[in-house]
């Protein structure tokens, strides 16, 4: 594994440990409801269960040489997928954001931040030469594109759940 590959992944890790640090002694423990705790569990339940199947199936898959990604890319995102999933069904089922107003654009804007930090890597690799799609494997600058169309995804789910929710409290 190339210094140029990792040294991202260790930005990345820093960053959403500076974030949950910051965020750790900055908020007070939110108060979650049995709804919410409810749908925390069934979110991370189909998370898992995805999660099970996507490494089920990649195994499968090796195990009668059939190769659509190199191992570590397999992995990768079957475990950006599975967090996706968590993350995106706590938005819908209302139990991701707290009642901060504050929090919940942070956590917006993280994620289009985010998805920008993914494209500038996934561009610089690129331009270095990399591609996406080598030998009928698809290689590591992959793994830039899945989480940047994530973080997207997430970002507009959460605007479209904050939309949702205005337009509820007016009526």
């Amino acid at each position: 594994m190339s210094l140029e590959f990792l040294l991202p992944v260790v930005i990345a890790a820093a960053l959403v440990l500076l974030v949950v640090l910051l965020r750790s002694n900055k908020a007070k423990k939110t108060d979650y409801d049995e709804r919410q705790l409810s749908a925390r569990n069934a979110a991370y339940k189909g998370s898992f269960i995805f999660l099970f199947s996507y490494c089920l199936f990649c195994g499968l898959l090796q195990g009668f040489n059939v190769r659509w990604a190199v191992p570590l890319v397999q992995m990768f995102l079957g475990v950006i997928l599975s967090l996706t999933l968590f993350v995106a069904l706590c938005i819908i089922k209302d139990a991701y954001f707290s009642n901060s107003p504050k929090q919940i654009f942070g956590s917006v804007i993280s994620f289009f931040v985010f998805c920008v930090y993914g494209i500038y890597f996934l561009i610089k690799e690129l331009g270095e030469g990399e591609v996406i799609w080598s030998n009928g494997e698809l290689s590591e600058p992959a793994l830039y594109l899945t989480a940047s169309v994530c973080f997207f995804v997430l970002g507009m789910i959460s605007i479209f759940k904050i939309i949702s929710e205005r337009r509820k409290s007016e009526d």
